[in-house]
């Protein structure tokens, strides 16, 4: 019963925490609307997967990353430049008007994109040692490393969960406004560089 208990909190969490507009979410999005609903879903399995490390490093290591502010200023740090650079990726990238039909492998390139951008996002790792240290201190959770692991396999699921409606929800726009399809890719730049300036000042005020 406490591995139930530990990947419900694990899926709620991460549900929630996923939910607001995100680097990795509006970039599911563009893709179903670039690629087709499949490679996006792919793409959130990629992401997923890096979501599992980032909660389960979170709680393994939560003393050591709870009282010391210098690390999450750091990793907001990293991210500022890499969100910066993406979206200027994202702004500059000429999208075709006619979607390209799928070729082998395209689902393979899906994970590996969702990796990579899940593995520049550093930002969920002290939403997890925050939100993670709560559920402890509270009596909910136990940082036994099983249940940590079990905490984490339900961030996967509810992270993809999310991921799955912003897949959805890009497929609907591309269905249903081909003008506001063609400038998805500079809307999710736009995105991007603002979240980098929210960190920006976060950072430095």
């Amino acid at each position: 019963m406490g591995f139930l208990i530990h990947f419900a909190w694990g899926w709620v969490c991460s549900f929630l925490g996923m939910l607001p507009f995100g680097t990795v979410n509006v970039a599911i999005a563009e893709t179903a609307i670039q690629k087709g609903m499949k490679i996006a879903l792919f793409t959130g399995i990629g992401a997923s997967i890096v979501v599992f490390f980032h909660s389960y490093l979170a709680l393994s290591f939560y003393n050591l990353l709870a009282n010391n502010p210098e690390r999450e200023a750091a990793i907001i740090m990293w991210c500022i430049p890499i969100f910066f650079i993406i979206g200027l990726y994202y702004i500059f990238k000429k999208n075709d008007k006619k979607p390209k039909p799928r070729k082998k492998g395209e689902t393979v390139i899906g994970v590996a994109k969702g990796f990579m951008l899940g593995s520049l996002n550093l930002i969920p790792i002290p939403y997890y040692v925050f939100i993670g240290g709560y559920l402890h201190n509270a009596g909910f959770i136990k940082l036994a490393p099983e249940f940590i692991a079990a905490f984490s396999c339900g961030v996967i699921f509810g992270s993809f969960a999310v991921f799955t409606l912003y897949a959805k929800l890009g497929q609907y726009i591309r269905n249903k406004s081909e003008k506001l399809s063609a400038y998805a890719g500079k809307i999710v730049g736009l995105i991007f560089i603002a979240i980098a300036i929210s960190q920006a000042f976060r950072f430095y005020w």
